[in-house]
């Protein structure tokens, strides 16, 4: 690549992510409703050609914004490569991505934004969903799968087994973090919690009720 290629890449990244950080703080400080394209290319200080350029529509805005909080905290590293190392300590590396992306204060606002707008518009949740959730679920139902591969010993339904997985690492911590009754806990306390947690999950597994 030449110094003008690097250039035009460097100059259409530094775009993208000035779109992206104000798109996020529009998204969290008005709302899905409130928040146009227009509001976003003034903010980000770029023109709306360069804004409709990368995203079509508000709606893919909206799922950019979310994945890119989720690469933020390393959530689109692929978790296969993970299914090599024994059991407990895959799911804990994967666990614990997860963790930091889930109890980040991005992604609690996130998630109460999209809540409150699905109430008023069922689609602001099934975009939240698509962008986030459930891309998550594949992520984490692809490291099941190879673990079923490798032993297939208590995984019969890798999504199942990825969805009740991410559920255990919900926990108290984080609902208190939702409703801003604790601080963020430490990164020990993480790594304790996700421990703990995944050493519950595996019992089960080796039980066969994943």
């Amino acid at each position: 690549m030449s110094s003008g290629e690097c250039a035009r890449s460097r100059a259409r990244r530094s775009k993208t992510e000035r779109i992206l950080a104000a798109s996020e703080h529009l998204f969290l400080e008005l709302g899905y409703a409130a928040t146009s394209m227009n509001l976003v290319a003034h903010r980000a200080g770029v023109s709306k050609t360069t804004l409709y350029t990368r995203y079509k529509s508000k709606e893919d805005l909206f799922a950019a914004t979310i994945q890119a909080v989720c690469t933020r905290y390393g959530a689109d590293v692929p978790l296969d490569a993970l299914a090599d190392l024994p059991l407990e300590e895959a799911l804990f590396q994967a666990g614990r991505r997860f963790v930091d992306l889930l109890w980040s204060p991005e992604a609690i606002r996130t998630r109460q934004s999209a809540v409150s707008e699905a109430a008023r518009m069922p689609g602001v949740g099934r975009l939240y969903l698509r962008a986030g959730p459930e891309r998550i679920v594949s992520g984490f139902a692809t490291l099941f799968e190879r673990i079923a591969q490798r032993d297939s010993a208590g995984v019969v339904d890798p999504v199942f087994a990825a969805r009740q997985f991410l559920a255990a690492l919900l926990g108290d911590d984080y609902y208190a973090l939702e409703l801003g009754l604790s601080n963020h806990p430490s990164v020990g306390e993480r790594d304790a919690f996700t421990r703990r947690a995944v050493a519950l999950f595996v019992r089960g597994i080796h039980n066969g009720t994943a």
